[in-house]
């Protein structure tokens, strides 16, 4: 009985070990596996670690470059605003030429007045309309003493040139299409600044001073009309025009009608005048009267408009005409 007892106690001692040795060795297993899963997990953690060092490095660089180009850009403003600290004017980025051409039609408070009183305002009628036009250049050439003597009337300015982008121009030779073309780049220009003195003249300086060439009779011309046509809420193309003919230079302003329907206004009105209205003729007759005025053949040889601000030259009749019909709108 007790070695039975005995036999029974050893069987179930031994098979406590066999469970536990079975138990403890899966369980080794799974620790093991356990253990390399969180192996693998460091070392993808660690690879991604580095890769995000590398950017971090990366990013502090970057930033110290921020750092150091804002440390220059507020040098850079400092010294402009240094130099513009003296300065009591507003300005715009706008190009050069074109501030001047802006400049050069720019009418006063004094100009919008003195066309007020003249024409007495639109009343609506075509009638009026044409007769304050007459009337404008009427009061205006009685005011203008025509000299070469006088200096011409300026104002000088503080011109701002700021480096930026422009656009350039190359003739290449392309083989696919077996010919020179032009291609337009953008070229980078250096970042940089220059400040200078510029002497402008304009309507404004020519109304005050009363006095000038044909030139400053003109755009003053072109400026008043302007100043009308904002006060009456009605306007007509109006330009400047430079001619020539045999010994002859010289600045008129010409109005469109419709069509190539034009008034011309030369020292005098060349088109004819009827019942004190402007008088609007096609382009072939208003240029006959301007001829019989000069005793000459004449060339329209270029332009300024005022709104918006272009210039043009032509080389034929042929091609003020097209410009007239097709452009001038």
């Amino acid at each position: 009985m007790r070695t039975a007892a005995l036999a029974l106690f050893v069987a179930l001692l031994i098979a406590s070990n066999i469970y536990t040795y079975i138990y403890f060795t899966s369980l080794n297993g799974y620790l093991r596996f356990t253990l390399q899963q969180l192996a693998l997990e460091r070392k993808r953690y660690f690879g991604e670690y580095s890769i995000l060092m590398k950017y971090a490095d990366e990013l502090q660089d970057s930033y110290l470059r921020v750092v150091k180009a804002n440390k220059q850009l507020e040098e850079f403003l400092n010294s402009l605003q240094r130099d513009l600290r003296s300065i009591p004017y507003n300005y715009t980025t706008m190009p050069y030429f074109e501030f001047v051409g802006r400049y050069m039609f720019a009418y006063t408070n004094e100009m919008r007045n003195f066309v007020l009183n003249v024409t007495g305002g639109w009343d609506g009628t075509d009638e009026d309309f044409m007769s304050d036009l007459y009337k404008i250049h009427r009061e205006w050439r009685s005011m203008f003493v025509p000299t070469e003597e006088a200096p011409p009337p300026t104002r000088e300015f503080l011109f701002i040139h700021i480096g930026g982008f422009d656009f350039g121009r190359v003739e290449v030779y392309s083989l696919k299409e077996g010919r020179w073309i032009i291609l337009d780049y953008l070229k980078e220009l250096p970042f940089s600044y220059e400040i200078k003195s510029i002497t402008v003249s304009g309507a404004s300086e020519v109304f005050r001073s009363r006095r000038g060439l044909c030139w400053d009779y003109a755009i003053t011309l072109v400026s008043l009309y302007n100043a009308y046509y904002d006060t009456s809420g009605r306007s007509l193309p109006t330009v400047y025009l430079s001619i020539e003919g045999r010994d002859l230079h010289h600045a008129v302003v010409l109005i469109k009608l419709e069509g190539d329907r034009v008034a011309i206004i030369d020292w005098d009105v060349i088109t004819p005048v009827s019942n004190g209205r402007m008088g609007f003729v096609p382009f072939e007759e208003a240029k006959r009267l301007h001829e019989e005025y000069w005793g000459r053949s004449l060339f329209y040889k270029g332009y300024m408009r005022s709104r918006p601000y272009r210039t043009g030259l032509f080389n034929s009749t042929e091609k003020f005409y097209e410009w007239l019909l097709n452009e001038l709108n």
